[in-house]
């Protein structure tokens, strides 16, 4: 048998897998992870629109425990509301942090996105008969949202976007829309704040 016979019949090496197979299987793992990413993302958005929605529902309720049926919400800054508020437990157990000591009375409360929320009496005729809730640093998103499912039920009296002013407590998703602004990269620039009279 000649060489050049033998040499036809060598084996070629294996040289694996080509670049186009490697970078097809590359690209579609990275699409899956963005797929994957993008769902938990929008659930995660939606979990912290519950519970923000949930822990501004239940300080409202709290705080109406607060009230003296003489001097109403006698209290002389948003600072001691909120302060005695969380001394008396009022303060939400998930989704919202505290800083400083719970006892103290001048404890703070702070929303998941990182913004302080502040109750603070509100006075009509000089008499401190509501109170308002203050919630920063919302997300755009977030913030049509929750100015939409708290603005539905007529549970407050008022209701504040950014200064834009809804005196009768009812927001649709439109006004919502309109006074809600964009976030800064991952920040969100909203202030929310619902009256509450009673």
């Amino acid at each position: 048998m000649s060489s050049q016979t033998s040499h036809y019949y060598q084996r070629q090496p294996d040289r694996g897998w080509g670049i186009l197979e490697h970078g097809s299987i590359a690209l579609f793992t990275v699409i899956v992870i963005c797929i994957v990413g993008a769902l938990v993302w929008s659930l995660s958005g939606k979990k912290s629109v519950a519970v923000e929605t949930s822990n501004i529902q239940t300080v409202v309720t709290n705080a109406q425990q607060l009230k003296q049926t003489q001097g109403g919400y006698n209290f002389t800054s948003g600072t001691t509301m909120t302060g005695t508020l969380i001394q008396q437990g009022g303060a939400p157990k998930a989704g919202w942090t505290i800083q400083g000591t719970a006892s103290s009375g001048t404890a703070t409360m702070w929303n998941s996105y990182g913004g302080q929320v502040v109750m603070a009496p509100v006075a009509s005729n000089g008499f401190n008969n509501g109170f308002s809730v203050t919630t920063q640093k919302v997300p755009q998103a977030d913030c049509i949202s929750i100015a939409t499912q708290l603005g539905s039920g007529g549970a407050f009296s008022a209701i504040n976007i950014n200064s834009t002013d809804y005196s009768d407590g009812l927001v649709s998703a439109e006004d919502a829309g309109k006074a809600c602004t964009a976030d800064t990269g991952m920040t969100g620039n909203n202030t929310l704040v619902f009256t509450h009279n009673g």
